[in-house]
């Protein structure tokens, strides 16, 4: 039943980043559109930087569950390469402890920003979008990130102890 609910979590973290990079992708679109339109006739689109930041902060924090899930964020792997085995799953245990008090202080502290905000009623600059449309990602990308750290430490701590990572972990490793 875990590997089922891994299996269905990873494909869920897929997709999102599939969505993070959409929003980047129309990000560059309507930049590049902007700064046509305003080679042509001199009149751009009208909230280009509100959507762009839009867009930008939402494909930041929604691709960020993703590189935590490949593990593909920054490491300092001349130290690590070096290190004995267990060394090495401490040292990433230890990572993983920051990663998820980090990842779930944004969630929490980001939570409580959003609601202040939604409450309030702040709206953005130029098109008056409701500031809760940039934090929804932002809740999103850190939530997710945050539980991807706690499984990450529980296979740093497997590995520490001397169990074997999770098949399907390893399964998912060849396939991708």
């Amino acid at each position: 039943m875990i590997i089922t609910i891994s299996k269905y979590f990873n494909h869920l973290i897929k997709y999102v980043a599939w969505v993070a990079i959409l929003f980047l992708l129309g990000a560059m679109l309507i930049t590049t559109v902007d700064v046509v339109l305003r080679k042509i006739d001199n009149v751009g689109i009208y909230g280009t930087i509100d959507l762009v930041q839009l867009m930008v902060m939402s494909a930041a924090y929604l691709s960020i569950p993703y590189a935590f899930m490949k593990k593909s964020h920054v490491a300092v792997s001349i130290l690590s390469e070096r290190m004995p085995e267990k060394a090495a799953a401490l040292c990433q245990a230890l990572g993983m402890v920051l990663c998820v008090i980090f990842m779930s202080a944004i969630a929490w502290f980001g939570f409580q920003q959003a609601e202040q905000q939604h409450q309030y009623g702040d709206i953005s600059i130029t098109l008056g979008l409701p500031m809760i449309y940039y934090w929804i990602p932002v809740l999103v990308g850190s939530a997710l990130s945050g539980i991807i750290s706690v499984g990450l430490l529980i296979t740093s701590f497997l590995n520490l102890i001397g169990k074997r990572q999770n098949p399907l972990e390893e399964e998912g490793a060849t396939k991708s």
